[in-house]
């Protein structure tokens, strides 16, 4: 369709004269406008034409924006008043296509109506959906109300369009975190409408050489990533101990964690995310659209036999969780130095997970040693990082923030005790890197999920499924195009450094092994 029409336009153009035409054609080609298409390479071909699309229209993008912050406003104001598990239970029952609106339709229903219906979603959402649907009915019912209301103004907004433009906006509905980026963003989307407008052909050709760039990059940097876990025990065993202290962290039994995981789930694990007219969970200090399970942010899980298996590399929540905690850079320095090695090696790839560890860098760089960037002992690295870790616990304040000037107190008092550190603080030794913009936030616990396996094609077609691509596809896409329009164009702030009382280091267990898979 949008090629008819650019074939169409040029015809005009040819009519209307070359003048026209060399405008048109030569439009100077920025920094910004690469930065604007290329960080939506990596969606597949007929979402990323849809997100092109879309971006023809910037009335219609503010216009739903707005409308999904006053939504999303009212559905944080309609569970307010109740505590933050029963909020948390009610945002995760709107991620389920039409449940809610299931659940009220006719008037509270018995149990067994309600198992009927559940019949339709996934094993993980049956205890909380029972449990709402007999007890907190009149909640439901609100929450459908506002539902409706605002399907209703949405349809209003986008009904003068050409059926082609409601199809394309009420298919991005479903993947919110582009529609979010998208608004957030407003000058670089509509860079991309212009571009998109101008040349279609050509914007698809950009992104498409720029999404097979990418994933030579990527594949490259994981199997960086796996070497590194494969041929350092003490970093591959301070990632295991990590990895089941940030499950734990997020609500998960030992015996979840520890449970092993079979490969075709991992490749085809579908998530359900959060509505986009009703938002994440407002505490999340970052946009978290996608309650991804555990294993995912690790970027590996166990096999049948107790072994790693390496699909990926972190993900910017366990980075964020790992750099936040004075405590873990003492208790898992391996692990830290490993992220060092790995993320000022030959392929830097421009993730959020790379921009914490800069970030963490350029703000501690003073204590740091001269050669804790492009030196190659990892143990020179591992110790810096413990006794970094160790300094800075000793100096935090009750909030968890650290106390400066005590620290600097403590430094100057027990050289010996910091001997890995930089020996003159006031003096940093470490190249200053140019700083980019701080995506460091403080972290929160992570929802508990339990990934909802894609199903056969038959049975698909009788059950309610994500509407969105699978969550290895998704999260690689979300977290290439978010910082890389971030760079572009900031929207994050600096945010200050975190500390928590440490804890006992729980167990690691298992070997290892390379596994495949995507990002």
């Amino acid at each position: 369709m949008k090629t008819v029409i650019f074939s169409i336009s040029l015809l005009v153009l040819t009519i209307a004269g070359t003048n026209a035409q060399q405008v048109s054609s030569h439009v100077p080609w920025t920094k910004e406008d690469s930065a604007a298409i290329n960080a939506l390479a990596l969606y597949p071909d007929s979402v990323r034409m849809e997100i092109f699309a879309a971006c023809e229209y910037p009335a219609v993008i503010v216009n739903v924006a707005s409308l999904q912050k006053n939504s999303s406003a009212a559905f944080a104001d309609l569970v307010s008043s109740y505590d933050k598990t029963k909020q948390e239970d009610i945002w995760n029952l709107s991620r389920y296509p039409n449940l809610i609106s299931r659940l009220v339709e006719g008037g509270k229903k018995s149990k067994e109506d309600i198992e009927t219906i559940l019949k339709d979603y996934p094993a993980d959402i049956h205890d909380i959906a029972l449990k709402y649907g007999r007890d907190e009915y009149d909640l439901l019912q609100k929450v459908d109300d506002l539902q409706n209301n605002t399907n209703q103004q949405f349809n209003n907004i986008i009904s003068t369009y050409p059926t082609d433009v409601q199809k394309t906006f009420n298919d991005l509905l479903q993947m919110p975190e582009v529609m979010n980026l998208l608004n957030d963003h407003l000058s670089l989307a509509v860079r991309v409408g212009d571009k998109y407008k101008r040349d279609p052909q050509w914007v698809m050709h950009k992104s498409d050489s720029t999404a097979a760039a990418e994933a030579k990059i990527n594949a490259e940097q994981i199997n960086d990533w796996k070497q590194t876990l494969q041929q350092d025990s003490s970093a591959r065993n301070d990632m295991k101990a990590a990895a089941n202290e940030y499950a734990t962290d997020n609500g998960y039994s030992q015996n979840t964690v520890d449970a092993p995981i079979d490969s075709s789930q991992v490749e085809n694990t579908a998530v359900y995310p959060y509505s986009y007219w009703f938002g994440y969970p407002t505490w999340y200090p970052y946009a978290y659209w996608y309650p991804y399970p555990w294993w995912y942010d690790w970027g590996f899980y166990y096999g049948p036999y107790g072994n790693l298996v390496v699909f990926g590399c972190p993900s910017f929540y366990f980075t964020n969780w790992y750099f936040c905690y004075p405590h873990h850079w003492q208790r898992y320095p391996w692990l830290g130095a490993a992220y060092i090695h790995h993320y000022y090696g030959p392929h830097r790839l421009n993730t959020m997970s790379r921009q914490v560890v800069h970030n963490w860098v350029h703000a501690n760089r003073s204590y740091l040693p001269a050669d804790f960037i492009k030196g190659n002992s990892n143990t020179t690295r591992a110790e810096a990082m413990r006794q970094y870790g160790q300094l800075n616990e000793k100096v935090a304040n009750k909030d968890g923030t650290i106390n400066t000037k005590a620290r600097d107190a403590e430094f100057t008092k027990n050289p010996t005790k910091y001997s890995a550190l930089n020996s003159h603080p006031e003096q940093a030794k470490i190249p200053d890197e140019k700083q980019n913009v701080d995506v460091r936030q403080p972290y929160t616990r992570q929802p508990a999920v339990v990934p909802q396996k894609e199903q056969s094609q038959r049975v698909q077609t009788q059950r309610i499924q994500p509407s969105a691509q699978p969550y290895n596809n998704i999260q690689r896409a979300q977290s290439y195009h978010t910082n890389t329009w971030q760079q572009a164009q900031p929207s994050y702030h600096a945010a200050p450094q975190y500390s928590e009382p440490a804890r006992s280091a729980p167990a690691g267990g298992g070997g290892f092994h390379g596994g495949g898979g995507r990002r």
